[in-house]
């Protein structure tokens, strides 16, 4: 008789051994932790998404104003959140944060407005945001390169949405004065500009997976693109109210209400069995991460199946991301 080696019994410690190994780098080399930020500047942290642990924060209850934390990324070892706000000259306030592992965290620059998204890809942190409009890159989150300005005439510009794919960052958001238009920009490496245009449809959420860029909105609408420029107009399932999207690592999962649907190009979609309790934030295909105000979270095996975590002081969050430790 032989192990799955072809070993004799005799050597079944070893095998042994080595399967113990092996399962321990595995976990090791999958051993990281969700990171989520939100209103009053809260930081807070999760080994398994189920209990949170607040890290920092500078309000509890916190507002739409300078103390919103409003993005996250992750990327050569670090995390850096952005945000901001403030409804006057003296309260206004921008935002960018680096932490390795969640809990400290050191604030980098300070902008006159909002930060918002921070988009990690090909090496480089990038983000940028209102009234200067100007792109921000940077390799570990402390030192920041000035880039190009999104070329728009004007103060009525908000920054959305973000994602990187196929060597191309994309924001969106909307812009004029009573923001009746949409606008896309293109950037090859943070720091140059190759497409700006306002000619997309208000639109909701934003992400990249297989090789494509999908933004949905309300009434069913899906726009897909494969370099941020040109987007082609699908639909979802028509009259639905599509708020949110995320992408698993195998397929893209949307909805808004209590209907999800999934899609693996963008294009043809399928109902899901998902059935979100509060806003999903992420997932990898597996585990549900989500949330509702104020701040209440969420986590789910299934999709189907919710365990409320510990309550919390009250401050809402607006994205979670998870990182490798190193």
């Amino acid at each position: 008789m032989s192990c799955t080696n072809g070993r004799t019994w005799t050597s079944l410690g070893v095998c042994l051994l080595m399967a113990i190994k092996a399962g321990m780098e595995t976990t090791a080399a999958e051993e990281g932790v969700f990171v989520a930020v939100g209103y009053g500047g809260r930081r807070m942290v999760s080994k398994d998404g189920k209990t949170w642990e607040i890290t920092a924060e500078w309000a509890v209850n916190g507002a739409d104003d300078s103390n919103n934390l409003m993005s996250i990324a992750h990327g050569n070892g670090r995390f850096v959140a952005v945000g901001g706000g403030g409804w006057t000259r003296e309260t206004q306030a921008g935002h960018i944060l680096v932490s390795t592992d969640g809990k400290t965290w050191k604030e980098t620059l300070k902008l006159a407005n909002r930060v918002n998204p921070v988009i990690f890809g090909n090496g480089l942190f990038v983000t940028s945001g209102p009234p200067d409009k100007t792109l921000y890159s940077s390799a570990d989150g402390e030192t920041w390169q000035a880039g190009a300005k999104v070329p728009f005439e004007g103060w009525a510009l908000w920054f959305r949405q973000g994602a990187y794919g196929n060597g191309t960052f994309v924001m969106m958001g909307e812009c004029m004065p009573k923001k009746e238009k949409y606008w896309v920009v293109a950037s090859p490496d943070g720091k140059t500009i190759s497409h700006f245009s306002t000619d997309l449809p208000h639109l909701r959420s934003l992400a990249f997976g297989g090789e494509t860029f999908v933004s949905v909105g309300h009434g069913g609408v899906v726009y897909t693109s494969k370099d941020g420029k040109k987007w082609e107009k699908g639909w979802c399932y028509p009259c639905e109210k599509l708020e949110w999207l995320l992408w698993t690592g195998k397929e893209f999962i949307c909805g808004g209400g209590k209907k999800s649907f999934a899609s693996a190009d963008g294009i043809t979609w399928k109902s899901h069995p998902l059935q979100p309790k509060g806003r999903p934030l992420w997932t990898d295909g597996t585990r549900y991460l989500s949330t509702s105000w104020p701040g209440k979270m969420y986590y789910s095996p299934d999709g189907k199946t919710w365990e409320n975590a510990p309550e919390m002081t009250a401050n809402g969050i607006n994205r979670i991301v998870f990182g490798p430790l190193k």
